[in-house]
């Protein structure tokens, strides 16, 4: 396999992870709102509602995309991947030390 096409795989996983990660950390995030409005029904029915929701989103999505590049960079090193695949690709998840 050359580099380009282990490039091209490892893409492809990472898209798969990111979907899994986002829907997963979105849902978490949700359902711990909706435990929080439901203990709190005066909430609920104002505006911190209507307000609250939008900002969760963001809060989840940026939750999601910090642990996946937290995780990818992980593996790089774990795998030692660097060397395998396009150095673009790896220099978008390693910080140079």
């Amino acid at each position: 396999m050359t580099t380009k096409e282990r490039t091209l795989v490892f893409n492809l996983c990472v898209i798969v992870f990111n979907i899994f990660v986002g829907l997963f950390v979105e849902a978490v995030v949700l359902l711990a709102l909706m435990f929080f409005l439901a203990e709190h029904p005066n909430l609920a029915e104002s505006m911190f509602s209507q307000i609250a929701l939008p900002l969760v989103l963001l809060i989840g999505l940026i939750a999601a995309m910090s642990i996946s590049v937290h995780v990818i960079s992980w593996a790089i090193q774990k795998f030692n991947l660097s060397d395998k695949l396009d150095p673009k690709v790896v220099s978008r998840y390693q910080k140079k030390l």
